[in-house]
This record gives C-alpha cells, sequence and structure tokens, in this order.
C-alpha cells in the first residue's frame, strides 16, 4: 500500500510539472490575437506617419514652386513703365500713364513681355509674344487684380470690367496677384500686391 501511494503520487507531481510547462489551446489563440492586435497598431501608425511626412513634402514643394513663381512675376510687374513726351531727355517727363497693352483675369501684357496663365503652367515673353516660356507647372489659378485711380476719386479703387478698357489700363497703379497650385490632395495659394514702381513719384509728392 505505501508503495503504490507512493507511485501516485510520483504520477500526479509528473503531470503537474507537465502543465505547468505547457499552453492550452485558449492561451495560444489569445497570444496570437494580441500579438497581430498590436502588430497591426504598430502597422497603422507607422502608415499613418509615412502618408503625413509624404503629405508636408508635397507642401513644402508646391510652396516653394509658387513663391518662386510669385516672385519671377513681381519682378517684371512691378516694372511697368509709364510713358514720357520726352524719354530721351536729361530729366524724365512723366505723363501718369501706366503702359500696359493687355490687362485681363489671367493674361497681363506690357512692352516686349506678357504673362500668362496657360493650361495648368504660368509663361512668360519677352518679345511681344513670339515665345511663351514655362517657368511654374502644376498651376490651377492664376488671377490678376487691377487697382487704380479713376476720374473723381482719391482712392485707389478696383478697376473693372476685365480686359480693362485702354483708359483703365493707363490708370492701373496696384496689381493683386493670385496663383493657385495642386499636386495630388495637396493645395496651396499665394496672394500678394504690388505697387507700380515707376508711379512712385505720386506717391513722394502726395500732400
Amino acid at each position: 500500500m505505501i508503495r503504490r501511494r507512493g507511485k501516485r503520487l510520483r504520477r500526479r507531481g509528473t503531470k503537474g510539472a507537465v502543465r505547468a510547462y505547457g499552453f492550452t489551446l485558449i492561451e495560444l489563440i489569445v497570444s496570437i490575437t494580441v500579438g497581430v492586435i498590436i502588430s497591426g497598431s504598430a502597422g497603422l501608425l507607422i502608415l499613418n506617419a509615412a502618408r503625413q511626412r509624404a503629405e508636408v513634402s508635397a507642401r513644402s514643394e508646391l510652396i516653394d514652386m509658387g513663391s518662386a513663381a510669385m516672385e519671377c512675376v513681381l519682378r517684371y510687374v512691378r516694372e511697368i513703365r509709364q510713358d514720357e513726351n520726352f524719354p530721351a531727355g536729361p530729366t524724365p517727363d512723366l505723363q501718369g500713364n501706366a503702359q500696359i497693352s493687355t490687362a485681363s483675369a489671367t493674361e497681363l501684357r506690357f512692352d516686349n513681355y506678357g504673362i500668362r496663365l496657360n493650361g495648368s503652367e504660368i509663361q512668360i515673353t519677352n518679345d511681344t509674344g513670339g515665345n511663351w516660356h514655362t517657368f511654374a507647372k502644376n498651376v490651377t489659378g492664376l488671377t490678376f487684380t487691377y487697382y487704380g485711380w479713376t476720374s473723381g476719386i482719391e482712392a485707389p479703387q478696383e478697376l473693372s470690367p476685365l480686359p480693362l478698357s485702354s483708359t483703365n489700363r493707363q490708370a492701373v497703379r496696384i496689381i493683386q496677384i493670385q496663383i493657385d497650385l495642386a499636386r495630388g490632395s495637396e493645395t496651396t495659394r499665394l496672394r500678394t500686391s504690388v505697387y507700380l514702381r515707376s508711379f512712385m513719384n505720386e506717391v513722394n509728392n502726395a500732400p
């Protein structure tokens, strides 16, 4: 009897040891489920971070492209001249008329230069429209708005309708420029105004 009881005890102890170091099917399923949830969450975080990084990069590229395009437009537009009676004289004989030949919402021409929206590109010419050169792409909008002095008005007012008549083109003093760009799902808008440099004498001589 004593020997048999000892054997039974050893067997129970052996079974207990095996059970302590093993896994049940439920424990295995729970572990796999938890692992899948953790892996999925980590993957989702990485995916979102990569998407945000791509969006920030695309937005930065658009802003850089738009800024470069705006600077190029401003460089030319601010130099629009006003007419003179005697251009070859020792001192300028300014007549106060802006030398603009075309002033529409999407195209501006003056002297030999021109700036226009053509499809999704902003183009410029320096030979009176003989050749147009692209300097900005991914453009969804280029808008010119013109302001100036008209008869009986002391403060600058928006000039309309577009395209401007010859009289209103001569009255232009300020041009607002808006550029809209888009790439994929990213969009950006830049807007600024420029006072024509040739007319600064009006500001300096203002009472």
